[in-house]
């Protein structure tokens, strides 16, 4: 039996749109590539191909596959691209119909399951975690066995859906094979120019699962328990990407990374004996890093780290469940600037309870803010999390077009605000941090280097977008 494992393509109205096409697809999709990953290792034929970063169409996907005479298509999505897992599916079964088995995985089916298997184009949704689920899954259907036994699937038995029953979260990650990446073509991948130092870059998942309790953190797929690689497998994986790859850089893709003490620690031991000659990135909170973590960090070849920051005002810090002081992140950037780590600080408007007051607050904060770069989504209530469930109280919320759910799509309005003013505040708050001669200091000396430059210019139609387009 072979699978071919799809991320659905763009439409060209997506293709043409900048946040979608350089911040969604700019990033290898290594959930599929875990999954290729394991089933190599059992002998299972299996291919990749990602339709958004290779630029085709949904037809040229499905002629692939028949072209490789694949037998199951499997098909992977988040909550913002369901609509285009829909409609490859629709278009499989009407060229193929029944004779091709159409499995749906990743973040959209684990968070809203009964929704997403609506869709009778899709045959079975594979739920949560599913590097084991997908080797028992597959060899039971090779041998026409009963789906009912496979736990972690949604399966149909003539009009009724039926579900086996959770799959307990694999909790030794040095257990799972590295991502199979040779099945894609990393030069599709490219970063924001302020978020790269050297290329060729790679992504590795550094943890599953998070410890805190924010009311806006999706953790459908790797569920809440917090687990992490051993600190030699994840160095092990670095050297890796080096040996195969030619990687020069390192991008750990979590959103905790300094969450064990003991276990950062112990991965700079290990990452310091190797010497790899690898720059790299994490991202992490301000409450579990402090100067000597981060001047090690930065010694071990750590030059950038994100932060979640959220809110630049103190109540709706405590209504998100952020469980952090505006005071401690002020500490902690200005520690990164003597430490000379690039730091980044990710934002949000529209957060339940915010008004343009606090909107206003947070603009003003981040511009005083000893910090080199910054995100500003619009807050998007996903499903599966607490606030998804709160937000009609707090707002106006669609929470029917989930094509809308994108972080730069109003969908939820708190109350008092428009959708325009939500997209303005968003626009202004990129255009105030950015357009004042101290930053555009520091962004043109990047710019004066010739590499450099040209990385600014593939990306000028998302700078001008985000910081020039006042909605």
């Amino acid at each position: 039996m072979k699978i071919l494992l799809a991320n659905p393509a763009l439409s060209k109205e997506e293709q043409k749109n900048p946040v979608i096409s350089k911040l969604f697809s700019n990033a290898m999709p290594l959930g599929i590539c875990y999954l290729a990953a394991v089933l190599e290792r059992e002998k299972i034929g299996v291919d990749l191909i990602d339709g958004a970063a290779e630029n085709i169409t949904q037809q040229d996907i499905l002629d692939r596959f028949r072209k490789g005479n694949f037998d199951v298509l499997g098909i992977t999505s988040t909550t913002v691209s369901f609509h285009r897992a829909i409609e490859l599916a629709q278009m499989a079964k009407q060229q193929w119909g029944d004779s091709v088995p159409i499995l749906l995985g990743g973040p959209h089916i684990s968070a809203v399951p009964l929704h997403a298997m609506e869709e009778r184009s899709f045959d079975i949704g594979v739920y949560g975690e599913a590097e084991e689920t997908i080797i028992e899954l597959l060899n039971t259907m090779n041998n026409k066995g009963d789906l009912s036994t496979v736990k972690g699937i949604y399966y149909r038995e003539g009009d009724d859906l039926k579900f086996t029953g959770y799959r307990p979260l694999i909790q030794d990650l040095d257990t799972i094979p590295f991502p199979a990446r040779h099945y894609l073509k990393p030069k599709l991948y490219t970063s924001l120019p302020t978020d790269v130092r050297r290329l060729p870059k790679f992504s590795i998942l550094a943890n599953r699962g998070c410890p805190f309790k924010c009311i806006f953190c999706d953790s459908a797929v790797v569920g809440k328990k917090y687990r992490v690689a051993s600190p030699r497998y994840m160095v092990d994986e670095m050297e890796h990407v080096v040996r195969e790859y030619g990687a020069r850089e390192i991008f750990f893709v979590g959103t905790t990374f300094t969450v064990s003490r003991e276990k950062t620690e112990e991965f700079l031991d290990e990452l310091e004996s190797r010497n790899l000659d690898l720059f790299w990135t994490c991202s992490t909170r301000v409450d579990v890093v402090d100067r000597q973590l981060l001047r090690r960090m930065r010694k071990a070849g750590c030059w950038a780290v994100r932060f979640g920051v959220e809110s630049g005002n103190e109540d709706v810090l405590k209504f998100i469940r952020k469980n952090i002081a505006l005071t401690q992140v002020k500490r902690v950037m200005k520690i990164c600037e003597e430490e000379d780590i690039h730091s980044k600080a990710f934002f949000m408007v529209g957060h339940l309870p915010d008004t343009p007051e606090s909107i206003r607050d947070s603009i003003d904060f981040a511009k005083n803010l000893a910090v080199k770069d910054i995100t500003v989504q619009i807050n998007t209530p996903l499903p599966n999390t607490d606030q998804y469930d709160l937000a009609h109280q707090y707002g106006t919320f669609n929470d029917k077009d989930f094509t809308k759910f994108s972080f730069f799509d109003p969908v939820f309005v708190p109350k008092g605000m428009t959708e325009k003013q939500l997209v303005q505040y968003q626009r202004q708050f990129y255009h105030e941090f950015y357009w004042n001669p101290t930053r555009l200091i520091q962004q043109a000396k990047k710019v004066m280097n010739i590499n450099t430059f040209f990385k600014y210019m593939k990306s000028l139609d998302l700078i001008l977008y985000l910081t020039m387009n006042q909605g």
